[in-house]
């Protein structure tokens, strides 16, 4: 039972960064790669297609020693979402997306497609195919100046018991920000 408390906890937090996603304005513009007022930007690359999420990337402060930044194509199909886990210990520095357990409590990447249609499937590092999945480099971290800033890219295998199948890989991620919630 504890176990799953843990895996419902961990699909909780990627379904809340999912929706924090979605419920983000919309820009009106056919063009969401533009200059926004927003806090930030994620950028990534996912079957040969480059995705700039502006008005729909955050950067959320999750508990004091985690972060979680999300980022959602123009039409919320493909979203990416990083969990930062003990970044006020670490800081600026490279996170090992490892294969593992939810119970680990390890730095994890995750992309969501088909979310829009609202039964969208997850793909997620900690079921990727290798003992490394991937990395986040955070070339900036000032939490008092609310400055974010680093790379990454992932393969993530489906979350068991959903109908996500195989694997996805997403490559060229970039995120930076001025703002966290």
């Amino acid at each position: 039972m504890k176990t799953f408390r843990s895996v419902s906890r961990y699909a909780l937090l990627l379904l809340c960064g999912a929706a924090l996603s979605l419920s983000s304005c919309k820009k009106d513009s056919a063009d969401d790669s533009g200059t926004s007022s927003g806090d930030g930007t994620v950028t990534w690359t996912h079957n040969g297609t480059t995705y700039t999420s502006t008005l729909t990337a955050s950067a959320i402060v999750d508990t004091g020693d985690k972060i979680i930044v999300t980022g959602g194509s123009k039409d919320n199909n493909n979203i990416v979402s990083l969990s930062l886990l003990g970044i006020n210990a670490k800081g600026a520095g490279t996170y090992d997306l490892r294969k593992g357990s939810v119970l680990d409590n390890y730095p994890v990447a995750a992309l969501t497609l088909n979310a829009s249609s609202g039964q969208g499937t997850t793909h997620n590092t900690l079921y990727g195919p290798n003992a490394s999945n991937g990395t986040i480099t955070v070339s900036q971290f000032d939490k008092a100046a609310q400055k974010l800033s680093g790379t990454f890219s992932f393969t993530a295998g489906a979350v068991p018991n959903t109908s996500a199948t195989g694997t996805q890989n997403v490559t060229s991620g970039s995120f930076t920000f001025t703002k966290f919630r």
